[in-house]
């Protein structure tokens, strides 16, 4: 697979991926809606000063015969409001016998946002700078939460299960394909790769309603589990973009039989341990994002 197609999946995945305690006896989910305990559970979410994160994720692509399994698994420090985020993560790489390690950086304010990452012992750190841009991409965290409330179109109570020693509620959650159409008006589309000719943003209005699901904490209403299948989104994905002229043909085939499949777990709400970017990061040498 040559490296114009491995970008473009880099790309579409963060894009996908773009791409986000109190403590009791008391049930606070009795008595509520779905769209009730989803909200509150959610705002309460966005809310928290500090998270871990565990993070699974199987990608899976088709070219010709040969299955690439792009699949990884992270951990992850994330402290809101503003963000600073830590991630360190394991994936594999087709042609090569050991996995890949991924350490990342990620500072971001109103005024500018910083990424640092070390990929096979090299540094490098991408920085946001222009003041306007940066605001649009900033979103606080009771916007993030009006967005996706403004998209959900349904939640089912799927069920109840155990998570540890905590009871919880599992959600199906069905959101629209559209809230991508809002995010790259008012967000990040130009920093991946839409705005500069590399995508055309139509083909996000393609990709279908987006199916989670959450499993929440009754007692505390924490979210403590979440699931997400992107792979009949992916292959919708891989269609539109298959009928761009400026894009390889193969990009059809290897979304056809996609497989995306995340999974993460919320840990230590409020009390994620601080981190300080290393110094080799912060000097590393900038890369420089195309213009359009």
């Amino acid at each position: 697979m040559n490296k114009k197609i491995s970008s473009l999946i880099l790309i579409l995945m963060c894009t996908l991926v773009l791409a986000a305690c109190s403590t009791g006896t008391t049930n606070l989910s009795q008595g509520k809606s779905p769209e009730q305990i989803v909200e509150e559970s959610f705002a309460k979410w966005y809310g928290l000063k500090s998270y871990d994160m565990d993070m699974v994720m199987t990608m899976k692509f088709s070219v010709g015969e040969e299955v690439l399994d792009m699949s990884m698994t992270g951990k992850g420090a994330v402290f809101q409001n503003p963000i600073k985020m830590k991630m360190v993560m394991e994936a594999n790489i087709p042609g090569m016998d050991q996995k890949m390690t991924l350490e990342q950086y990620v500072v971001q304010n109103k005024q500018k946002m910083a990424i640092y990452q070390n990929i096979e012992n090299n540094w490098q750190k991408i920085i946001f700078d222009d003041p306007a841009m940066t605001e649009k991409m900033y979103m606080d965290p009771k916007d993030n939460l009006k967005l996706f409330m403004d998209h959900l179109v349904s939640a089912e109570i799927l069920g109840e299960e155990k998570i540890g020693e905590k009871d919880t509620l599992k959600i199906k959650l069905v959101a629209s394909g559209d809230i991508f159409d809002q995010i790259f008006q008012e967000t990040a589309g130009n920093t991946l790769g839409v705005g500069n000719g590399l995508i055309n943003p139509d083909v996000f209005s393609q990709i279908g309603d987006m199916v989670y699901t959450i499993w929440v904490d009754k007692v505390t209403l924490d979210t403590l589990k979440c699931q997400m299948d992107l792979s009949e989104n992916m292959r919708n994905l891989g269609k539109a973009l298959a009928e761009d002229p400026k894009l390889p043909l193969e990009i059809k085939d290897i979304f056809s039989d996609a497989e995306i499949f995340m999974e993460y777990t919320i840990l230590n709400q409020n009390s994620a341990q601080d981190f300080t970017i290393p110094e080799e990061a912060m000097n590393a040498p900038e890369v420089e994002l195309p213009t359009a």
